[in-house]
């Protein structure tokens, strides 16, 4: 839902955030952001001793909130999210899941900083009415190495996989999916059977442009 192209975890405070749309986009607005005091780009939010306040009601934690961008695209799926349970986006699953044999790619792939396992949720009064009060087989997601990780490329190889198990059971509504996972050429590509990490490679010079060119805009160091 980017006003601007721009990777999907940009590392930007919603200050600096405005501060590129004003410049960038013309907007020419009198905007003054004022800093904070303490805080450096290499910190987490734990790191500042601060009490989570969701951001949104199924964003329960910090690990929820890191593993957003790698699940929110399934929100246009037939495959659950974790909504209704108190760990979201920290799990996907289905009734028609075979998450073993999903688990088994995932794992196969050796993505760094996370550990994935087969697991049974069951959603209770979801928001998104998926499988609300049934137990579903999913696959977890345990972060173990938060500084390593790369939520782009935890995502590309969840569709991937799945698809590669399930690709008759798998439904996408493609332009939401599309709108939140960046473009349509990354989902054919993973959907064909292409390998997710080539697909998330050919991200690499945008997601470096964008990064050069939001370096004028950032407040903090």
């Amino acid at each position: 839902y980017a006003l601007y192209p721009m990777p999907l975890r940009h590392g930007l405070t919603i200050g600096e955030m405005a501060r590129f749309y004003n410049d960038v986009l013309g907007i020419k607005a009198n905007l003054h952001v004022v800093p904070m005091s303490g805080w450096r780009r290499d910190m987490w939010f734990d790191d500042a001793g601060l009490p989570w306040v969701r951001p949104s009601p199924n964003l329960p934690n910090l690990t929820s909130a890191l593993l957003y961008p790698s699940l929110v695209a399934f929100e246009s799926s037939n495959l659950s999210v974790g909504r209704g349970t108190t760990e979201a986006f920290q799990r996907i699953g289905a009734p028609w899941l075979n998450a073993d044999s999903v688990v088994r790619l995932l794992e196969d792939r050796g993505l760094n900083g996370v550990r994935f396992s087969s697991e049974r949720f069951t959603p209770e009064n979801p928001g998104d009415r998926k499988y609300g009060g049934r137990s579903i087989p999913g696959v977890r997601m345990t972060v173990l190495n938060r500084d390593r990780l790369s939520v782009g490329r935890v995502g590309a190889a969840l569709l991937w996989a799945i698809a590669r198990v399930h690709g008759d059971s798998l439904k996408l509504t493609d332009r939401g999916f599309d709108l939140r996972f960046g473009e349509a050429t990354a989902r054919q590509a993973l959907l064909a059977g292409e390998d997710p990490d080539a697909v998330m490679d050919r991200t690499l010079p945008a997601s470096i442009a964008f990064q050069q060119r939001a370096k004028k805009y950032m407040l903090y160091r």
